[in-house]
């Protein structure tokens, strides 16, 4: 739905197996590491809600820091090559337009 709605190019679904996925088991692991959920345990002290603020506020910084530097490396990235290749070449496909063969015919 996102992909669709905001234009993502992401055919191999990268964002929403590793990101999620990273996210997901990032912000578990302070529910999952109590003891009474047969976890090793949280340090003394520590409840499950401080531990999953802790957990949920270093996913906000590499969040953020994957944001940033990904959008540098674009905009770099861009300024020397073209991030898409046209509508005709995609349709065309890549091996001919690229190599000018095709790989395999259908």
């Amino acid at each position: 739905l996102v992909k669709s709605s905001w234009g993502i190019d992401d055919s191999l679904d990268v964002f929403a197996v590793h990101g999620v996925g990273g996210i997901t088991g990032t912000l578990l692991a302070a529910v999952f590491g109590t003891v009474a959920l047969g976890g090793g345990g949280l340090a003394e002290g520590v409840t499950m809600g401080s531990q999953f603020g802790v957990q949920a506020i270093g996913v906000i910084a590499v969040v953020a820091w994957s944001v940033a530097f990904t959008y540098i490396i674009v905009k770099v990235t861009s300024a020397f090559t073209g991030l898409r290749v046209s509508d005709d070449e995609i349709t065309q496909g890549l091996d001919v337009s690229a190599h000018g063969e095709s790989g395999y015919s259908l």
